[in-house]
């Protein structure tokens, strides 16, 4: 088995087949297209990560209403609406158990059911009226890096379909940005290793897309280093978890132009000159410590986003001398079990 960077690195590969096969392996949802003015997203941890990613692109690019609901929330509080609204249950290995329940009794209430999984032959898959093949195929590591970008890509890829938008054809730019995006981040990674290695508490940020690329990078940092992390949309950010800034501390800063740029650069000046250790990402810099993304991609950036954060997680995984192809605290399975 490889290292989980040979993953990662497998990452732009496997988006170049995603869109190869594009739209041949959406046909059977033809008669779904024009239709379907909402999607439900019902999904957990990364799943749910990589459809709030997309919802930005889904409502301003292919005019969709989406939700992203956790399971636990959906199976409690939603009312099944079937008019012109598509529940689409994600879960990478297909055999989430809360997902699967809800799938269920939204298949008993008539509604329209699309699952994303791994292969056809997962229990949710077979148990849904449409399927659609995340792409990902076998993940040799449970802490999923391929399995989050291609659930993002195939989630614009259905929007893309059901709203016959043709923006898909900018994804073909991504896969190779992101071989670039790695070996730069290799790069940062050696000239910041010691700060990195010296703090165990992470805080991330970003607006709009970039809220959940951070909420699933800190579940990255948490699982595989693991550091205690916790994320904030950017305007939440200033609003009490201040309070609670110190130098032992590294803060990440997600921006983007045009995505409230002006905000997170005022609040990586803050955190670098009153509090310590910070680092900006994206198409904006303040000095040589921060990550500078030099393709970013108009419509399809959070890629390029989570690969750096995906890269750093697995180096300083690896220099805490973690075995990622074991887990921590396994024995929870004797006490909860989340699959069926």
């Amino acid at each position: 088995m490889g290292t989980l960077l040979n993953c990662i690195e497998r990452i732009p590969s496997l988006i170049k087949d995603i869109l190869l096969s594009y739209p041949n392996n959406f046909e059977h949802l033809s008669t779904l297209k024009g239709k379907v003015k909402k999607i439900v997203f019902v999904a957990s941890g990364s799943s749910y990560n990589a459809a709030f990613t997309s919802k930005a692109f889904l409502e301003r690019e292919c005019g969709l209403d989406i939700d992203v609901i956790y399971p636990n929330v959906f199976s409690k509080n939603t009312r099944i609406d079937n008019r012109n609204i598509l529940y689409v249950f994600v879960s990478q290995s297909g055999t989430t158990k809360l997902v699967y329940e809800n799938l269920e009794r939204a298949n008993e209430l008539g509604a329209t059911t699309l699952a994303i999984t791994k292969d056809k032959n997962t229990p949710i898959a077979k148990k849904a009226m449409y399927f659609i093949e995340m792409g990902c195929k076998e993940e040799e590591y449970r802490y999923r890096t391929i399995g989050f970008s291609t659930t993002v890509t195939s989630c614009w890829l259905l929007g893309c379909y059901l709203s016959s938008n043709d923006l898909y054809k900018e994804l073909l730019k991504v896969p190779d940005s992101l071989t670039n995006i790695i070996t730069a981040s290799l790069n940062w990674y050696d000239l910041n290793k010691f700060e990195l290695m010296k703090r165990s508490t992470v805080l991330f940020t970003g607006s709009d897309s970039l809220w959940p690329i951070g909420i699933e990078a800190d579940i990255k940092f948490m699982e595989m280093i693991p550091y205690m992390t916790k994320t904030y949309e950017l305007e939440e950010f200033m609003h009490g978890p201040q309070n609670a800034f110190d130098s032992s501390q590294i803060f990440f800063v997600l921006i983007k132009k045009g995505i409230e740029e002006k905000k997170a650069l005022a609040m990586a000046e803050f955190l670098k000159n009153e509090i310590g250790i910070c680092y900006l990402v994206g198409d904006k810099k303040i000095d040589d410590y921060d990550f500078y993304l030099k393709e970013v991609n108009p419509y399809f950036y959070e890629l390029q986003y989570i690969c750096f954060f995906q890269v750093i997680a697995y180096e300083l995984a690896k220099d805490h001398g973690r075995d990622l192809s074991k887990g921590i605290n396994t024995n929870i399975l004797n006490y909860l079990q989340k699959s069926i």
